[in-house]
C-alpha cells in the first residue's frame, strides 16, 4: 500500500529532523524513489523539529542543502504548540495563527507553492 502512494504522488513532501538517523532515512527514501521505472514523484525535504540550540541541527541546515538535492530552506522549530495541533485537532495556523510555529509552516507553504 505504501508503495502504491509513492508510485502515485506527484510530490512528496518530507519532515526531516536534523539528525542523522532522519538524514540517512532520507537518503533512503530518495534512493527508493529513484528506483522507480517510469515516473518518480518529486522529493522536497524540509527541517523539522528544529532546535537551533543544538549544535547538529546548525549544522546540518547549513551543510544539507548544498549537499543533497530537494531539500528545502524553511525549518519548523521544535515548539510545544506543534505538539498541540493532535489536542486541538486544528492546524497551528488556526489556533495561534502570530505563533512562529504559524508563521513556519506558511513560509514552508510559500516555499513549496513558489509563492
Amino acid at each position: 500500500m505504501s508503495e502504491n502512494v509513492l508510485h502515485a504522488a506527484d510530490t512528496l513532501l518530507v519532515p526531516l529532523i536534523p539528525a542523522t538517523l532522519s538524514v540517512r532515512t532520507f537518503d533512503q527514501l530518495t534512493d527508493f524513489v529513484g528506483g522507480f521505472d517510469g515516473r518518480q514523484p518529486v522529493i522536497s525535504a524540509f527541517f523539522s523539529m528544529v532546535d537551533r540550540r543544538k549544535r547538529l541541527h546548525r549544522e546540518l541546515l547549513v551543510q544539507l542543502p548544498t549537499e543533497r538535492k530537494g531539500i528545502l530552506h524553511t525549518a519548523i522549530p521544535a515548539l510545544s504548540i506543534i505538539e498541540q495541533m493532535a489536542e486541538r485537532r486544528a492546524p497551528v495556523t488556526a489556533f495561534a495563527p502570530r505563533s512562529a510555529a504559524a508563521s513556519g509552516y506558511r513560509d514552508l507553504w510559500n516555499e513549496v507553492s513558489g509563492c
